[in-house]
């Protein structure tokens, strides 16, 4: 065959292996549509800030004793109740057991009274028992029952005591920190084990004093750790302290997280947003899905246009500021309200691709 020829068989075959392929790239592609709404966001203040423990502390024992056992280390996990430390409690246990010696004797001795009084009481109908022996046996009865008493309040003493040999823990949480060995001598005073809580984290933020009258105990924030990059976690304010910083002019805030999973843990660094009391105002927002963030840092979303009768995708870049939910506020980028953007199906679209919606989101109802 001439070369000619083979150019022109090879062209053929060429072609009929790359038209699917051509035809698939010029199919449109489907994807998730979502308008461009605009709506009454509330005002937010952004700040720094830092975990800290929501309930942490130092366990001491009650009691004075040796420390015969020690069942947690650092970085254990603990319940509410579960024993931390024993000390040698062998003369408590001691004392338990006079004092139920003695409360079985005061119960024997107030058995014998009552039969007294009882047999008294009945001889007295034959007239056999005068008044002054059956007072009498009324009285030992009283007495003996005071007595009773007396002996078990003494017998939940010394379990009390007993009790106080054992160190547990007040509230679930991780021990950070332990500072007793078996063997040692501990002393009422002092502190074995440092417990932290971790079911719930706060986190501390300087508020800017122009913010302190606009910010309410209760309001929402979100946080967003550098330990967990992408994952907004909304809390809530615990409190505002009514002391500042008099070189800053910033006030300490306390906000109130959840961290069941116990992926954060205290002294971690944190992004805070919270929102602020005020009038909302009117922004242009979108899904938080349709903002596509490219790996320089920039942002952008995809504005659908219809073209020659067909919907196409258009690049359009953005800044995002604040949100609501799960929508972003559009600060930059030249769209307005009832414009289509994709919301899924956005990650490999090119300028000018047609695309066939599978499912556009209504607008959110704005009053």
């Amino acid at each position: 065959m001439c070369p000619a020829g083979k150019a022109l068989l090879l062209g053929v075959v060429l072609a009929f292996v790359l038209s699917p392929a051509i035809a698939r790239e010029e199919a449109p592609s489907p994807v998730t549509l979502a308008a461009v709404v605009q709506e009454p966001l509330r005002e937010h203040v952004a700040l720094s800030g830092t975990s800290i423990p929501w309930r942490r502390v130092l366990l001491s024992p009650r009691e004075e004793g040796l420390a015969t056992r020690i069942l947690v280390d650092e970085g254990s996990w603990v319940e509410l109740g579960d024993p931390i430390l024993e000390l040698d409690a062998r003369l408590a246990e001691i004392a338990i057991e006079s004092a139920t010696a003695r409360v079985r004797e005061a119960e024997v001795r107030h058995r014998d009274a009552i039969r007294v009084r009882d047999e008294l009481l009945r001889l007295k109908q034959g007239r056999h028992a005068s008044e002054t022996s059956i007072e009498s046996a009324k009285a030992e009865v009283e007495m003996t029952a005071a007595a009773l008493a007396r002996e078990r309040a003494e017998l939940a003493r010394a379990g009390e005591l007993r009790d106080r040999h054992t160190v547990a823990a007040p509230f679930a949480g991780v021990v950070v920190g332990k500072r007793v060995e078996v063997g040692q001598w501990v002393q009422r005073d002092d502190a074995v084990v440092d417990l932290v809580a971790m079911d719930t984290l706060r986190v501390r933020a300087p508020l800017p004093q122009r913010y302190f009258p606009r910010v309410a105990e209760g309001a929402s924030a979100w946080v967003l750790f550098d330990a967990l990059p992408g994952q907004e976690i909304e809390g809530k304010v615990f409190a505002r302290v009514a002391l500042g910083n008099e070189s800053s002019r910033s006030f300490p805030l306390l906000i109130d997280i959840p961290n069941g999973d116990h992926l954060l843990a205290p002294g971690m660094s944190a992004r805070v947003r919270v929102e602020l009391d005020g009038e909302d105002v009117q922004a242009l927002t979108v899904p938080r899905d349709a903002v596509v963030t490219r790996s320089d840092g920039s942002r952008r979303v995809w504005q659908v246009r219809e073209e020659d009768g067909e919907l196409k995708t258009f690049p359009v870049s953005v800044e995002v500021g604040r949100a609501q939910g799960d929508r972003v506020e559009l600060v930059g980028g030249d769209l307005t309200a009832g414009e289509r953007v994709v919301l899924l199906g956005n990650e490999n679209l090119r300028s000018g691709q047609a695309v066939r919606p599978r499912i556009e989101t209504p607008a959110v109802a704005v009053d």
